[in-house]
Parts: C-alpha cells; sequence; structure tokens
C-alpha cells in the first residue's frame, strides 16, 4: 500500500473529513546564501559537535553504565535476563550494552555509539521541523542546536542512560507522522510511529507509555472522523509488537513468567519500599536539568506564550509529552538522569520558539534585550559543558593511556577500585558479590554470579532483601564487598544478609570504601 495525500490517507472512505490539510505555516521568499558563508557554518557546527562528542567520548562508565555492561555481555553469552541476572528494566539498555561489548568497542567505542544516537536524534528534529520553520539559518542549524543540547546538557552518569537513548525512537515517531503540517499522515507512517513508540517499550515501558500518549493527542487533533477513531487502537496495538516479540524471546528461553513477575511485580513493589521515592531527590533532579537547559526553558516559554492561540497539534502534542513524563517522573524512583526524556518535546518546542523569534535576533527595537536574554540563559550551561571539558583537556584530553587514566579516576575512581582490589587480595579463582558499585566486578573481571544484583540495594523492597540472602547463600561467592555506600542500607534493611555475612564469611579488609568478605 502506498502512501498518498487525499485518498491514500487512513479514513480516505469517509471522503474530505480525514484529508483537511492543515494550513501549511508561512514560507519566507527566497533567500540565496553565499557559498563561503555555508561552509563556514557547516565547518563551525562540524567543530562544535566534534569538541562536545570528544569530551563525551572520555567519559568513564558510572555505576549505571557497568551494570548495563555486565549484564549484556552475560545475556549475549548465553545465560537469561530475569532467571539467571535480575535487574528491574527492560532488556533494550543491556542489549545495546552488550552488542557493544560484543563488537569490541570498549568503553570509548560505547561512548560513540551513545553520541551517535545523539547525532541521530538532532537529524529526527530536522526532519520533524524543517519543512515547519520559516527562517533559513534556524533550519539549516536544526540538527546541530538539537544534537548540541544533548552532548551539553548531560553529563558523565546521564549519558548513556536509557531514557537518552530513547530520544532518538520518540522523535522518530513523530517525525513519521508531523513531518509535514500540510499532509494528512497515512496508515503506514502511523504503524512506523507506533513502532517507534514499541523500541521505546523495549527500553522502558513507563517511556512508552509517555510517548504513545503524546502521539496519540497529536493524532487525535490532526485527524478527522473515523480516521481518528482508527488510529487509537492501531497505535496501541502495533505498539506492542517489539515489547511481545521480546517477551516472546524471553519466552522461549524460559523466562516469559519471570519478566513478567519483574515488569509487573518487582517494579511496583520497588516503588513501594522505604525510601525509594524521595521528593527531595526529584526536586534537585528537575532543577538541575532546567538550570543546565535555561536556553531551551526560555524558548519553550516563548513558544508556549502562543500555544493555545495557535492550536498547533505538534505543540500541544509536545506539552502533553512533557506533563506525562513530569508525571512519570514523580511516580518513579526520580533520578535526576530521568529528566533528561524531556529533551525531546523541550527541545521541539525551543527551536520553534526559536524560530519563531528570529526575526528579533536580527532586527527590531528589543533585539538587544533579547540577544542579552538568551545570552545569559545559555551561561549555566556553557558553564557545565566547561565543568567536564577543561578538567579533560587539562588531564590530557584521553589521547593517551596516562591521561585517560587520569580521566578515569577524576571521574568515577577506577585507580581508586583497582588498589581496593589489589588490597583486598582478590584472586584469578575467586567469585565476586558487590553489595554496591558493579565498577568493581567490571574492573576485576569478575561476572555477576548471584541472580540479583547489588547495585540497587537502596531500591529492593523487603521481599527482594531476603530474597538476596537466599541466593548470597545459596551461591556461596569466595569474596563478598559492602561498599560504604550500601554499609548503611544493610544494616537498616538487610538483616537476613547480614546474619549470612556472619554465619560464613569473615572480614579481611575494612576501609572508608567498603568492607571485603571472604567465605570461611
Amino acid at each position: 500500500m502506498q502512501v498518498r495525500n487525499g485518498p491514500g490517507a487512513l479514513g480516505a472512505q469517509q471522503g474530505t473529513e480525514a484529508r483537511v490539510p492543515a494550513p501549511r505555516e508561512p514560507a519566507t521568499g527566497p533567500v540565496r546564501v553565499r557559498r563561503s558563508s555555508l561552509v563556514t557554518e557547516i565547518a563551525v557546527a562540524a567543530m562544535a559537535l566534534v569538541l562536545l562528542s570528544l569530551t563525551v567520548v572520555t567519559y568513564p562508565f558510572r555505576g549505571d553504565h557497568a551494570i548495563f555492561a555486565l549484564i549484556g555481555r552475560q545475556v549475549l553469552h548465553g545465560e537469561t535476563l530475569y532467571t539467571d541476572l535480575w535487574d528491574v528494566k527492560q532488556p533494550g539498555v543491556f542489549l545495546w550494552y552488550g552488542l557493544a561489548d560484543a563488537l569490541g568497542l570498549g568503553e570509548t567505542g560505547a561512548r560513540l555509539l551513545d553520541v551517535l544516537a545523539a547525532v541521530a536524534f538532532g537529524a529526527c528534529v530536522w526532519v520533524l521541523l524543517r519543512r515547519r520553520t520559516t527562517t533559513p539559518w534556524v533550519r539549516r542549524w536544526l540538527p546541530v542546536l538539537a544534537t548540541g543540547v544533548l552532548l551539553a546538557s548531560a553529563g558523565p552518569g546521564d549519558f548513556g542512560q536509557l531514557e537518552m537513548l530513547c530520544l532518538l525512537p520518540a522523535v522518530g515517531a513523530f517525525a513519521l507522522v508531523a513531518a509535514d503540517p500540510a499532509e494528512t499522515p497515512g496508515r503506514r507512517r502511523i504503524v512506523g510511529a507506533a513502532l517507534c513508540v514499541g523500541v521505546v517499550g523495549v527500553f522502558k515501558l513507563p517511556l512508552a507509555a509517555v510517548t504513545g500518549l503524546a502521539l496519540l493527542v497529536f493524532l487525535v487533533l490532526r485527524l478527522r472522523g473515523r480516521a481518528r477513531v482508527v488510529a487509537v487502537p492501531m497505535v496501541v496495538v502495533v505498539a506492542l509488537v517489539p515489547v511481545l516479540l521480546v517477551l516472546a524471546w524471553l519466552a522461549t528461553r524460559g523466562a516469559g513468567g519471570a519478566a513478567l513477575r519483574v515488569w509487573l511485580v518487582d517494579a511496583v513493589d520497588m516503588g513501594a519500599a522505604h525510601g525509594s521515592r524521595s521528593p527531595a531527590r526529584l526536586l534537585e533532579g528537575l532543577g538541575r536539568y532546567l538550570l543546565w537547559t535555561a536556553s531551551v526553558v526560555l524558548l519553550v516559554g516563548w513558544r508556549l506564550a502562543t500555544t493555545v492561540r495557535r492550536r498547533d497539534p505538534l505543540d500541544l502534542a509536545m506539552v502533553a509529552f512533557a506533563v506525562l513524563h513530569a508525571a512519570s517522573v514523580a511516580a518513579q524512583f526520580g533520578w535526576w538522569y530521568q529528566w533528561y526524556f524531556l529533551s525531546a518535546p523541550l527541545v521541539v518546542l525551543a527551536l520553534r520558539g526559536l524560530d519563531d523569534h528570529a526575526s528579533r535576533l536580527a532586527r527590531g527595537p528589543r533585539r538587544g534585550r533579547v540577544v542579552v536574554l538568551l545570552a545569559v540563559a545559555c551561561l549555566p550551561m556553557l558553564a557545565h559543558v566547561a565543568s567536564w571539558t577543561v578538567p579533560a583537556v587539562l588531564d590530557g584530553g584521553g589521547v593517551t593511556a596516562a591521561s585517560r587514566a587520569r580521566i578515569d579516576e577524576r571521574v568515577a575512581g577506577y585507580d581508586t577500585i583497582r588498589a581496593e582490589i589489589a588490597a583486598a587480595g582478590l584472586r584469578p579463582d575467586d567469585s565476586l558479590f558487590v553489595l554496591g558499585d558493579p565498577l568493581y566486578h567490571l574492573l576485576s573481571g569478575k561476572p555477576l554470579v548471584v541472580r540479583t544484583n547489588g547495585w540497587d540495594y537502596d531500591l529492593l523492597a523487603d521481599r527482594q532483601w531476603r530474597e538476596l540472602a537466599g541466593e548470597v547463600a545459596a551461591v556461596r561467592p569466595t569474596v563478598v564487598l559492602v561498599d560504604d555506600q550500601a554499609a548503611g542500607w544493610l544494616t537498616e534493611r538487610g538483616p537476613d544478609l547480614r546474619a549470612a555475612l556472619a554465619r560464613d564469611y569473615a572480614p579481611v579488609r575494612s576501609g572508608p570504601e567498603g568492607t571485603w568478605y571472604r567465605l570461611r
């Protein structure tokens, strides 16, 4: 079936009702850009993205990335998620990191994949907005500005999180159905957008719900008649396909029931666990994100000032997207990196706001005020970039092994962890369980041997603490580390695990990084 305007659109049997074209935004007249000027723009854009990317690829893994890489590696080597290895997340992020490991890319290669995902996000934003942007220079800079926001506002702990990776399919869904404001989206485009929502679901189900509902807001406002009615179940059914395929894959490995239990029971139990939700953490994460992206927030405010009057379906869908995601984060654990999924709607709205006010930046009586206000709003993001870039440059830029080692230690304490491993006397034939930072597993080359990883110690429900204690007692890893961050949680929430350690293990080293135990 081909996608056509008019009769080929979804719901064509309703006549013209489903084919009412949206008014195309006014286009500017022909504008000639000197070739030399265009070359300069391209060079400046490429240099900016390369410099930002070079900073990102020097980021070492943090704890979350380490657990993604460890589980991904072991899954691709034959172990089964949710039965042999446990984490509350959906499989997508583990498969992403497992693929990077299987390709032999290492940490730098994995970070490069994250950069490519950010560049692809910028490309999707360009596809979505190029026909809606009336200012030539804004249109040309759409992909650079969109990608630059991600590279400049995220730090080592944020980049590579699944919220960042899901930005690409989330915006891709809207690029498929909303790129042309004068065209009614047809069946194929709606199906493609719904599949993008399903891809998000393979990474994280709440993010898929946010994206899918925002997509439905757009389609309900954009379509007419029966086309609108048909689109809703179509999106829901098609979006389930990627998730069901992953569930079927897990079922063939005997983990279908375990997956449903983790997604539907364990996730709820963890959300209800004491201390799992912190209003202070929630507000801190939101404040941090809004500060780093202050220029984006300012431009969004300019666009929202006329949103009600315009009644643009894309704008209203992006507002719904932002509101739904804020509610989603509040219902989860409120970690700061979860707010970065807001970059999808906010970047789209901000670039439309920049287009609205581009004329004020070039001329008009308030030009000076607008330029100064926007420049001041950019300062937090520039300071954030400098806080990571300048030290990386002073460390040598990561171009040599010694330079990379300095960056790794400063950002994630790699040398400190390796020194602890050596001081604890970890032997090649030892097995290891860490209640705390999984970087100890990654840097020692030790796989995860206990089903429940110890990185979620602050989110586990009482039932899960008891299950963890039983797993440690059954597996009897040779060495156990309780790091300094997890020690208080063990004291407060893990009496069964404390009893197992006291019965079966002897402490061999204690210090500011944590306490090491060896099997008696």
